[in-house]
């Protein structure tokens, strides 16, 4: 079992609960009394809670729903989050196989796990929420986050009900924000992440088409498309592609759309994302794309951050670097110029994240706000996420903090960021994004089916009105209270 204490004693964490104690005393003084309730539910699932243990001596105000005993059910589809619990987590011990844990009150903690392929796990994840299985807290991804976080589809808790405040939310990056909130303004989830997309680059080729190699040099070569363009013209010169795979640039477009892409029930192409198509086919047309699939470690995608691959950069972010790039690029190089750098590139953007909701049914509300709190709030334990994970920390103060304080990790031996700092870059980065919140529907998650029907346009199989026909065909028959454009 893995037992986490050492950020136990934070005082963020302390404060915070003795304002609640506080705040039960005065009740108590006045001679109100409080019901406890707990979350001790019958339900079959795979995960396995921790040992029973008595429950705690803390008590939650009567806006809460208090700690203490029973059982608290946690969705997720895989074992990223259990094991970030399990190292930050105040007062959690997390079991061997990270299926659960218990906490110091005697709450049984369960990761409930479904992977997302095939939208498993958000199929099994609307079973529950539908009164199948107990669900206290659930994870959800940006591409989806509107169809949990919405006020229509009530699932989700207002995180202010759970807890938390403006001054708890003020240090989050306000697209983080934006992702889980409703049009009403209603805050229902939280991250622990920031995810800002930049532009990562092969220095050594940098150096020798464009004679420069760091970060503000190459930004100023490609900030903007057209430019962006031209720096491709040159490399396909020199023997080399701009970017590897068919779905290069699509979400920095995405990141701007004008119009949903699902609106009155009608999916329809934003027109930004269309003039991406029609920019990266001319990019596979005159062999600045190289081709294939996004995440292929065996084919184009992966081949190209190796050592002899021919790929100047990808569009990339933060989560990318280590959980794509670095199992892919060549671990002992031949050539000490083989590095990787990053700048922006054209344009602000972000890919991805995971946020944190409480269900509307959640049977502990205290335990809710003390996991939102510790993982996304507490400026300690971000810098400390932000140190041992190399993540980047949705909390402005932790990173700036942090950024004042990082030198280097050998995680990242593999880039060189020379004198810039990538902590510092990821803030500018995340400052820039804008995300209107109007712009996002439950279905923003059939661009990778848009991505995978253009890949075979610019291959040169089907043409573009092919193209739309098989994308709107395959969303309709999907989710079958969409139509297509007139």
């Amino acid at each position: 079992m893995t037992t986490n204490t050492h950020t136990f004693l934070k005082e963020g964490f302390f404060v915070k609960k003795f304002k609640k104690v506080l705040a039960l005393s005065l009740a108590a003084a006045m001679g109100l009394s409080l019901v406890a309730c707990n979350g001790d539910a019958n339900t079959t699932t795979s995960a396995s809670g921790g040992d029973d243990t008595t429950a705690a001596d803390d008590q939650s105000t009567d806006e809460q729903k208090p700690s203490g005993g029973g059982d608290f059910y946690i969705y997720v589809w895989n074992d990223e989050f259990p094991k970030l619990m399990a190292n930050y987590m105040p007062g959690f011990t997390a079991n061997s196989d990270m299926t659960g844990g218990t906490m110091e009150d005697g709450t049984n903690i369960h990761f409930v796990t479904n992977e997302s392929k095939d939208m498993k796990y958000q199929t099994e994840l609307d079973k529950a929420l539908q009164g199948g299985s107990p669900v206290d807290m659930f994870l959800v991804e940006a591409d989806y986050a509107t169809k949990y976080t919405s006020a229509e589809a009530g699932v989700a808790m207002d995180v202010k009900d759970v807890g938390l405040t403006d001054d708890d939310l003020a240090n989050m990056y306000s697209y983080a924000k934006n992702v889980v909130t409703d049009t009403n303004g209603v805050t229902r989830g939280v991250s622990w992440q920031a995810t800002p997309g930049f532009f990562a680059y092969r220095k050594d080729i940098a150096q020798e088409v464009l004679g420069v190699s760091d970060s503000a040099d190459v930004q100023a070569k490609i900030s903007n498309w057209d430019d962006f363009t031209a720096v491709a013209k040159q490399m396909k010169d020199k023997g080399y592609y701009m970017v590897s795979d068919y779905a290069e640039g699509s979400r920095n477009f995405n990141a701007k759309r004008s119009t949903p892409w699902v609106k009155d029930n009608v999916v329809s192409v934003p027109k930004e994302v269309d003039e991406w198509t029609d920019m990266a086919k001319s990019w596979s047309d005159n062999g600045y794309m190289h081709g294939g699939s996004v995440f292929a470690g065996d084919g184009e995608w992966g081949a190209d951050m190796k050592e002899d691959g021919k790929a100047f950069g990808y569009f990339a972010c933060t989560w990318y670097l280590n959980f794509s790039m670095k199992p892919q690029v060549t671990a002992d190089p031949t050539s000490e110029d083989y590095k990787w750098g990053v700048c922006q590139g054209p344009s602000a953007w972000y890919w991805g994240g995971t946020w944190i909701c409480a269900s509307a049914t959640c049977t502990n509300t205290q335990l809710a706000y003390d996991i939102m709190y510790s993982m996304t709030c507490d400026v300690d334990i971000m810098k400390e996420i932000a140190s041992k994970e190399l993540n980047f920390a949705n909390n402005k103060k932790a990173m700036e903090e942090f950024a004042k304080e990082f030198t280097g990790n050998e995680t990242f031996d593999w880039l060189d960021f020379g004198e810039d700092n990538y902590f510092s870059m990821c803030v500018e980065f995340a400052d820039a994004i804008e995300v209107d919140v109007n712009m996002m529907t439950q279905y923003d998650q059939i661009i990778e089916t848009y991505q995978n029907y253009a890949n075979e346009y610019f291959a040169g199989s089907i043409d573009k009105e092919t193209m739309l026909d098989n994308f709107y065909t395959e969303v309709t028959e999907k989710y079958q209270e969409l139509s297509r454009p007139e």
